[in-house]
């Protein structure tokens, strides 16, 4: 049979013609797992192999993802790193020791699995998570962090039997798969807990936390609570009050301090198997750089920063950062998916100097047809950036939205 995946162009055009999420929704998953199952099992299960970290929650996964595995890297240990969904490449999706895998590993998998493919047709994510328990066995990593991508209970990601499970918060997102309400999405998201595996757990308002309770009790999960800390955020330090720790970071938004003392508990779960010394734990959180798109300073010279913030919680958490810096004039670019965007999220870019709206690419784009007209928004469109952005070189501006929106504006900044 002739190969199809001669080079990393070869894997790119495959990619590209899988249905994605974030262009058509529901339509590009599948809520089962037994086809990544079988899949798995074609391989030799390198999932099973693995030591695993699980992490779920509708905000401050992917930050909590990036600051376990800063931890780990930085205590000497091997880590493998898989979150989504990517900013530039699908690269980005499977880290080793902090950097994204090569291109010619991902074309080594795309041609050890060829003659799979076309028998199982994985959707986009079940493939990308494969690909993640596959690169992770042939490195040998000692730990690996895994984020989930929609929900917890039926995502790919969801074959795994972790060390420990994380949930950091729950908030209204992807109702129309998750549920209508919180004790729905909670469901949802704590099927991750495993048999007599730890949890982990962040923020959470209290009927999420009722069902999250009820769920570890049923699987004799020992539930760790980051609230034991009592994390605060005050210019730019967080604080453990409980144990009167400090780090002093480069974070913006106060939510990273539970997810700071998130991380610190999973570390202690695991330090009998895994040993951190409290000086590891806290050098890896100051050094730590952030995480690219979660309040990234996205040009060198202006106060300009992106933002991911997809959902309720997410823009309130960012635009309240950003109404508290010491600015006059701030500006909001806004970029989102037509099943996000809503009248609340709008509500939050009142007391902005100027908002401005950019419609994204894909059938899943909200268009301005779709923002509540009694809050009035510019049109930012392709031909005009430019000339938009230069009026606002002395401007603080905040670009945010969905994490779709980034490579876009990463774009627009080599123009400027």
């Amino acid at each position: 049979m002739k190969k199809r995946f001669k080079n990393i162009e070869d894997v790119n055009r495959y990619l590209s013609r899988l249905p994605k999420f974030s262009q058509v929704g529901v339509k590009a998953a599948n809520f089962s797992l037994t086809r990544i199952k079988v899949f798995l099992g074609e391989l030799g299960n390198p999932h099973k192999v693995l030591t695993t970290i699980h992490v779920a929650g509708t905000n401050g996964k992917g930050t909590t993802c990036h600051l376990l595995e800063a931890v780990y890297r930085r205590a000497g240990f091997k880590t493998g790193l898989y979150t989504s969904p990517h900013l530039i490449s699908v690269n980005e999706r499977f880290r080793i020791l902090g950097k994204p895998v090569s291109d010619a590993k991902l074309l080594a998998f795309f041609q050890q699995v060829d003659q799979l493919l076309d028998a199982y047709q994985l959707t986009y994510f079940e493939l990308t998570t494969v690909m993640a328990f596959v690169l992770f066995e042939h490195e040998f990593v000692d730990i690996a962090i895994i984020e989930t991508g929609l929900g917890g209970r039926l995502d790919a990601t969801n074959v795994l039997l972790p060390e420990v499970s994380v949930i950091t918060s729950i908030s209204y997102d992807h109702m129309d798969v998750l549920g209508e309400d919180l004790p729905s999405i909670a469901w949802e998201k704590a099927g991750i807990i495993k048999k007599n595996r730890p949890v982990v757990v962040g923020n959470l308002v209290p009927e999420a936390m009722k069902v999250i309770e009820e769920r570890a009790g049923k699987q004799n999960s020992k539930l760790i609570y980051a609230s034991e800390l009592s994390p605060v955020f005050l210019k730019s330090s967080i604080y453990f009050q409980t144990n009167k720790k400090r780090f002093s970071t480069t974070f913006h938004e106060k939510i990273n301090a539970w997810n700071v003392a998130m991380a610190y508990q999973v570390v202690r779960q695991l330090n009998e198997s895994f040993t951190i010394s409290e000086e590891d734990f806290k050098q890896a959180i100051e050094e730590f750089n952030g995480v690219p798109g979660r309040f990234e300073q996205i040009h060198p010279k202006f106060k300009w920063y992106f933002s991911g913030s997809h959902n309720l919680e997410g823009i309130q958490s960012t635009l309240q950062t950003v109404k508290a810096m010491k600015t006059k004039r701030k500006v909001v670019v806004l970029g989102m998916m037509k099943d996000k965007i809503n009248k609340q999220i709008i509500d939050e870019t009142l007391g902005f100097t100027d908002r401005y709206f950019y419609k994204l690419e894909g059938e899943r784009a909200a268009s301005i047809a779709g923002i509540p007209s009694h809050i009035y928004m510019r049109v930012m469109n392709e031909g005009d950036v430019e000339y938009m952005l230069s009026e606002l070189k002395t401007s603080l501006v905040i670009f945010t939205g969905s994490f779709y929106f980034y490579a876009t504006v990463k774009k627009w900044m080599s123009q400027m």
